[in-house]
């Protein structure tokens, strides 16, 4: 692609500033698309523990309905009790009294049976009713602690995307000053390559990709009229000290942001 050096110097020199608000714009990305780690522990362990207590609820309720149904069964005996004790009391005959008192004896013994079955009962489902408790009181505070890394994790979303609006504004303004064909292929590189399409050249190597040049592209660079790409890494070229006074500085941030980036 044949390009005057004075254009290709500028459009370099803008795509320099501007592989550093992609290199940023690649890493606020990527930081807002992964969910941090202990909020994953976190949902994982609130799933288990619901689904706990979900568990120990049902516990709970088959228990107490057995338990309510003992105190049904336990207040209808006991007025069967008070029925047949009345009966008995009214009786003169001693043959009918002997009968009576053996209902009297088998409703005592049911009313006693059914007593101690209920005090079973009662203890079973204190204790379930303990354990769902304390399960449940667990359940609350994990909830509370995924709720804060939610607003925690909102609110850095909400940051990142307030970075990453005023990053592509600033990369507006440098789009305007590259070659449209220079930055065409800028652009479909540093999509690629995570934020860097542009490498300098310092030693005969490419610092995007840290490959040593063949001598035709060595060649080809020293004359400035085309728009040489990597052989390797496709990422444009352009000679360190070729580049203004003023840019040779941000070299280093721009080796940091092109390393940063898989080559």
């Amino acid at each position: 692609m044949e390009i005057s050096p004075e254009v290709l110097r500028k459009s370099v020199e803008s795509l320099l500033k501007l592989q550093e608000i992609d290199a940023k714009l690649f890493q606020y990305r990527q930081e807002s698309s992964v969910v941090p780690e202990e909020m994953v522990k976190a949902q994982s362990d609130l799933l288990e523990i619901s689904k706990v207590v979900k568990s120990l609820d049902r516990g709970f309720k088959d228990v107490d309905r057995e338990r309510r149904a003992l105190e049904l069964r336990s207040l209808t005996l006991a007025e069967d009790l008070k029925r047949a004790e009345a009966k008995r009391r009214d009786l003169r005959n001693t043959k009918e009294e002997f009968s009576a008192n053996k209902e009297v004896d088998n409703f005592q013994k049911r009313v006693a049976e059914t007593k101690k079955l209920l005090e079973e009962k009662t203890e079973i489902s204190k204790q379930k009713t303990e354990a769902r408790d304390a399960k449940q009181k667990e359940n609350d505070e994990l909830q509370t602690k995924v709720k804060q890394l939610e607003e925690a994790r909102a609110k850095g979303l909400s940051d990142i995307t307030s970075k990453i609006e005023e990053l592509l504004k600033q990369r507006d303004q440098f789009i305007s000053q590259v070659d449209d064909q220079v930055f065409s292929l800028y652009e479909r590189v540093q999509k690629i390559r995570k934020g860097s399409g542009v490498a300098l050249v310092k030693d005969s190597i490419c610092t995007g990709c840290f490959v040593s040049l063949p001598p035709q592209t060595r060649m080809q660079l020293e004359k400035l009229t085309a728009l040489i790409t990597c052989p390797s890494c496709s990422r444009i070229l352009f000679p360190q000290n070729e580049l203004s006074g003023g840019l040779t500085s941000n070299n280093a941030i721009v080796a940091d942001s092109i390393k940063a980036a898989s080559v």
